[in-house]
């Protein structure tokens, strides 16, 4: 008689009533949602709501209506029931009085407590240990369902799926959907399993992502956004946390679902911190891999890569340039990452003293969205193709030499802009050093260099060059022979002012070795 019901869900009013042996008697209508019983407990009290706990059901003899029938005193109780959460009232017949008082039924009636007619022959104690029973199957099948949906995530990421093998499997199993964001607080789609009402629910928290990132402490968080249960947990320890798992469900989490999500965080975290690792150890293996796309071994490169986790533009890319000593460890993990995600199409190495991208044609607006967002300073080439990318290394160390801080200088803006801007390579400004080392090697030949300067910005024209140096002009015109003699030059011919003008302006960019005049100079 006393059996469980023979189903693994909670204890309900609805499955209490369809229990045949306690011949149960529904007095008020059913309600629109299922009403689920966490206990029962009887009381012929007046006022037993001290006593009770929320999600009760309440059985009584109707002992405390023998005194005082009335209508009041009907509604007033089952007013104080409602308010201490009690969600069901069983009155048992037979035992002070023949019935079920009408009074307390359309009290129940009005108020919307349901009321169940208990009779003589159905003891109290069993229907207690009915729902007692139901709580126990109910909380073993949980039990039993947390551990094979457990079981299904670690197989799920053992087999070869991964992380996004385990977030799939989770999702389907907790019904909910699932957001892995990745240190820069973007959603990392390879990982995540999400419906379209989900990426806008998520969309609206970045802001909250960011700040668990930012103040780098292990913790969750949960919230209420559009009528979903979103629930927030950082990945990783404290000061290196590796990203945000966000999960959005109807309803809260229970702890059996909350136990597959711990399951969950510890795989994501394992996982994550696996692929810095690998990031890290691929490096030297990158400046490999590069030497061989700079002796035109791309099909080698490519098959190489089928079994490594990082990008290759295909056709078209441009060479980015950084300065390795300004590229900081939290935008190289960023980069890395991204080219850990093949879709990306992205190579990064490290090369020499630089921190070099290669970077597909169609992908790098988006990517110096990013790099201008973090403000460094970069150089970038023109689009090159496989067999030019040397070229394209140049290219883009020139414009990286001519970058100011929080730049990014393009080449063809570069070459556009002046043609003698590429004179500030190192190579050329060597040259230029030692071609006018007898003059730059006194404070008087640095002078005369000056002022051939200030002659040529003047296109040659002896007046008002001596104007702006405030001297004669036969005494410029005597000065500048000088010049010409100490660098075998004839200022009279077209390709030797060139030519000083080309020595001159790699100087002026390279290193300013050219001064100004003095105050009061002659």
């Amino acid at each position: 008689m006393y059996a469980a019901y023979a189903g693994c869900m909670p204890a309900t009013l609805s499955a209490l009533l369809a229990h045949r042996p306690f011949l149960l008697r529904r007095l008020t209508a059913a309600p629109e949602n299922p009403v689920v019983i966490a206990w029962a407990h009887s009381s012929d009290l007046a006022d037993p709501s001290p006593f009770l706990v929320e999600g009760q059901m309440l059985l009584t003899t109707g002992g405390q209506f023998s005194a005082d029938g009335s209508a009041a005193f009907a509604s007033q109780y089952v007013a104080r029931l409602q308010a201490a959460g009690v969600v069901a009232l069983g009155f048992g017949t037979e035992v002070v009085r023949e019935g079920t008082p009408g009074e307390l039924v359309e009290a129940c009636t009005r108020l919307g407590m349901p009321l169940v007619e208990v009779p003589y022959q159905t003891p109290f104690i069993a229907i207690a240990r009915w729902v007692a029973e139901v709580q126990s199957t109910e909380a073993r099948s949980r039990v039993d369902w947390a551990l094979t949906t457990q079981r299904s995530v670690s197989l799920a990421a053992l087999a070869g799926g991964g992380l996004a093998a385990a977030v799939r499997t989770t999702a389907s199993g907790l019904g909910c959907d699932i957001a892995v964001f990745d240190p820069d607080a973007e959603v990392s789609t390879a990982d995540s399993a999400l419906s379209a009402a989900s990426r806008r629910a998520f969309a609206s928290i970045r802001p909250d992502v960011q700040s668990l990132l930012q103040n780098q402490r292990r913790a969750r968080v949960d919230m209420e956004i559009g009528g979903m249960h979103v629930s927030l947990q950082t990945l990783g320890g404290s000061r290196r946390l590796r990203g945000v798992l966000a999960l959005a469900k109807a309803g809260p989490f229970d702890a059996a679902e909350l136990s597959v999500v711990t399951t969950l965080i510890a795989l994501a975290e394992v996982s994550l911190e696996r692929s810095q690792d690998q990031r890290m150890s691929l490096r030297a293996l990158m400046v490999q891999l590069f030497e061989l796309l700079r002796d035109g071994r791309v099909a080698a490169v490519r098959k190489a890569l089928g079994d490594i986790p990082t990008g290759l533009p295909e056709k078209r890319f441009v060479v980015v340039s950084l300065r390795a000593e300004e590229t900081d460890p939290a935008l190289r993990d960023t980069l890395e990452r991204r080219a850990s995600d093949r879709r990306n199409r992205l190579f990064v190495v490290e090369h020499g003293d630089a921190f070099v991208l290669l970077a597909d044609e169609r992908r790098w607006p988006e990517l110096r969205r990013l790099l201008t967002a973090r403000q460094v300073r970069a150089g970038v080439s023109g689009v090159v193709d496989w067999d030019s990318l040397d070229a394209g290394l140049v290219q883009a160390a020139r414009s990286l030499d001519r970058a100011g801080e929080h730049e990014i200088v393009d080449f063809a803006t570069l070459v556009s802009s002046s043609f003698f801007g590429l004179l500030s390579a190192t190579a050329v400004a060597d040259v230029a050093r030692s071609r006018l080392h007898s003059l730059l090697s006194t404070a008087e030949g640095r002078q005369r260099l000056f002022e051939a300067t200030v002659w040529l910005r003047h296109n040659g024209q002896w007046e008002p060059a001596a104007r702006e140096l405030g001297i004669h002009r036969h005494s410029l015109r005597s000065r500048l022979e000088g010049v010409e003699r100490a660098l075998g030059l004839s200022l009279d011919r077209f390709q030797d002012r060139a030519e000083l003008w080309a020595l001159l302006a790699a100087i002026d960019m390279a290193s300013g070795d050219v001064p100004a005049p003095a105050p009061g100079s002659p």
